[in-house]
């Protein structure tokens, strides 16, 4: 249970009291959780997709947020946004540089305390609607759920009517909260107040208009270019950034202490990450701060990585040292495993209409010496289309293989077909297992091609 949300809501109450008398300022306040705790932008960090959690309120800059009439929220100079403007359910909330043009930046908040992005339509949650200090903050289909509803600071924006606001204490409520009364319905609110407009010409205006241009436009670029041409280049670079191209995501380690940087064991001058799991624990893991992987996306991977003699390589259950992790909760399509003497290519455990499960053995799990494993993975949900490619020390033991579920998951929403996964590094495992394991990443790489990742 968080402290601190009945000081919040009396801040909040004091700051709309006053919003009508601001003349441009910019009102800051806390953005509390009706559940308990504030929002906060997690350390206080302005990197580009620095993760935003839910803390105990305080009085850090991080919790120092205000609201926009362009729709934006903002803490430190920056915006939040959906990592990498995602709409899929389980999306993470993000800190990026604010943009006068990207809707997934802009929120609409009802009064019944819902916060729903403007593209996406889900609305601002703690991962899991899950109410503790230090979960991450992601989007969720709209529900009449304690942890969605927030109490935000009134509006801050310069007037562009100069005499309504100060006349009525209503103007700064009145960002977007008019339509409040109706918005019990989280679904009937979000159509009159953020698409009203837009709902009154959809007949004529956006066919007329747009017809010719906007609707194939959008087609071709979401459905087939985007995904498919976006390029994407990322380094672990252990040796010169230490974890600096990783998200800070506490949350990932279970029973076991966070990795930490040191002297590569096979590599001289060089650093790695270590990374030390005992007997009993579950997950230490990272995730690199770059974008996910959707429908269609042709993507190569280099994961190298030293395991020390001592590694207990012969474990008979579950042992993942890296995933290509679905969005939301359950085992992923695809992971990379050490277990029966061997590295093994793994996933479809956590498949939404039932486990589609597979297991491919690509070579030892061969300890005291590094191995290089590269990946060439076409992410689709059409097990015709997923294919893996895997390349062990520059040998190939995979050519072409297609899982059973495919490369991503299907999800049931109406207008996202595919969830889209991101890339986690570590260990994650059975804590049935006793013995410790210990072992470090001396690299991780990701490309469009397989120079990239040399």
């Amino acid at each position: 249970m968080f402290a601190g949300i009945g000081a919040v809501a009396l801040l909040v109450g004091l700051l709309v009291g006053l919003g009508g008398q601001a003349s441009a300022a910019t009102v800051t306040g806390q953005i509390g959780n009706v559940g308990g705790g504030c929002l906060e932008n997690s350390n206080n960090s302005t990197a580009t997709n620095n993760a935003q959690w839910l803390n105990t309120c305080g009085t850090n800059l991080g919790q120092q947020w205000s609201r926009w009439s362009d729709g934006t929220i903002r803490v430190q100079g920056r915006c939040i946004d959906t990592l990498n403007g995602g709409t899929a359910n389980g999306t993470r909330v993000v800190l990026v540089v604010c943009s006068t043009t990207s809707t997934s930046q802009k929120w609409t908040p009802y009064a019944a305390g819902y916060v729903q992005n403007q593209k996406s339509k889900l609305c601002l949650a703690p991962q899991n609607n899950k109410i503790a200090a230090k979960v991450v903050i992601t989007i969720a289909t709209c529900a009449n759920v304690n942890p969605q509803k927030w109490t935000l600071p009134a509006l801050s924006t310069p007037d562009t009517t100069t005499t309504p606001p100060p006349t009525t204490t209503t103007a700064p409520p009145v960002t977007t909260t008019t339509s409040a009364p109706p918005v019990t319905t989280t679904t009937a609110p979000p159509v009159t107040t953020t698409t009203a407009p837009p709902v009154t010409t959809t007949t004529t205006a956006p066919p007329v208009t747009t017809t010719t241009t906007a609707p194939p436009t959008t087609t071709t670029t979401t459905s087939t270019s985007l995904p498919t041409q976006t390029t994407q280049s990322w380094d672990a670079s252990f040796t010169s950034s230490g974890f600096g191209t990783f998200d800070d995501t506490p949350w990932n380690n279970v029973g076991a202490s966070a990795p930490v940087i040191v002297d590569s064991p096979v590599t001289s001058g060089a650093k790695a990450a270590q990374f030390t799991m005992p007997g009993g624990g579950t997950r230490s893991e990272i995730v690199p701060t770059t974008a996910e992987f959707t429908e269609g996306q042709d993507r190569w991977f280099r994961f190298s990585f030293y395991l020390p003699a001592g590694f207990p390589t012969q474990v008979t259950t579950w042992q993942v040292i890296t995933q290509w992790k679905n969005d939301g909760t359950g085992s992923p399509p695809l992971e990379i495993t050490v277990g029966g003497g061997n590295l093994n290519l793994e996933g479809g455990y956590g498949y939404p209409a039932g486990p589609r499960t597979f297991a491919q053995p690509l070579a030892p799990a061969v300890t005291g010496q590094r191995t290089d494993l590269v990946l060439h993975v076409f992410f689709s949900r059409d097990p015709s289309k997923g294919t893996v490619d895997v390349w062990n020390n520059g040998t190939q033991v995979l050519a072409g293989y297609k899982p059973a579920g495919g490369t991503l998951y299907p999800t049931d929403k109406k207008n996202t077909a595919t969830s889209s996964s991101y890339w986690k590094m570590g260990i994650y495992r059975d804590s049935a297992i006793t013995q410790q394991a210990q072992y470090t990443i001396e690299g991780a790489k990701v490309g469009n091609t397989r120079d990239q990742v040399n």
